[in-house]
């Protein structure tokens, strides 16, 4: 693995700068649009290379924070000017109906803070950003809690990324269980509505 790495690292450093900039970017901007691109990994991994000296830190954190952003607000948009039928009507292959759905009673129990923390909740950004939008939320809240959510997110992916260097696989690892965790608490929070309104729904 550190063989691997210190290749691409090697390949990397022949690349103009800007160029690694746009390339990081754009997979933040592709993670929010299509879920299964590890961008929190690239993240992890911009800030080891930021470590050997081969990114700048600040370029870094702006491209990826840049990157994630327009992707949130691209879902938003979507939500917004397309709706549900947008969604509904290509079967779910991305965003269920179910599941869009579920996004939109958080956000109206929980409204912008919903937002705020939606980098925190791995697999459920974008869709926050599609019930944001369908709801008809302030696009400048939006954008700017989200920003916030983004901001400290990856400043935390970057922290974890640095300290441990070249050890920079045990933070996916980590990272890898944190979103473990995070799906088994979402599962038994659902479970536990599903089990209020079975208790509560009229007897025959």
């Amino acid at each position: 693995m550190e063989d691997y790495l210190n290749q691409i690292s090697t390949e990397l450093g022949q690349w103009p700068p800007a160029l690694v900039y746009a390339v990081l970017a754009l997979s933040a901007f592709l993670e929010n649009v299509i879920p299964p691109v590890p961008g929190d990994t690239v993240v992890v991994f911009s800030a080891y290379l930021v470590g050997r000296g081969i990114l700048g830190l600040w370029p870094v954190y702006l491209a990826t924070c840049a990157g994630a952003l327009a992707g949130f607000m691209a879902m938003y948009y979507l939500g917004y000017s397309r709706g549900r039928a947008f969604f509904v009507s290509r079967g779910g292959r991305l965003f269920s109906a179910e599941n869009i759905g579920r996004a939109e009673t958080w956000l109206s129990k929980y409204g912008v803070a919903l937002v705020a923390i939606n980098r925190f909740l791995t697999g459920v950004r974008s869709l926050i950003a599609i019930a944001a939008g369908m709801g008809r939320m302030d696009w400048r809240r939006v954008a700017a809690w989200g920003l916030v959510s983004i901001a400290l997110w990856n400043a935390l992916m970057f922290y974890a990324g640095l300290l441990v260097g070249q050890h920079w696989a045990k933070v996916l690892e980590y990272l890898q269980e944190y979103n473990r965790l995070l799906m088994g608490l979402l599962a038994l929070g659902v479970l536990g509505l599903v089990w209020r309104w079975w208790r509560g729904r009229p007897r025959p």
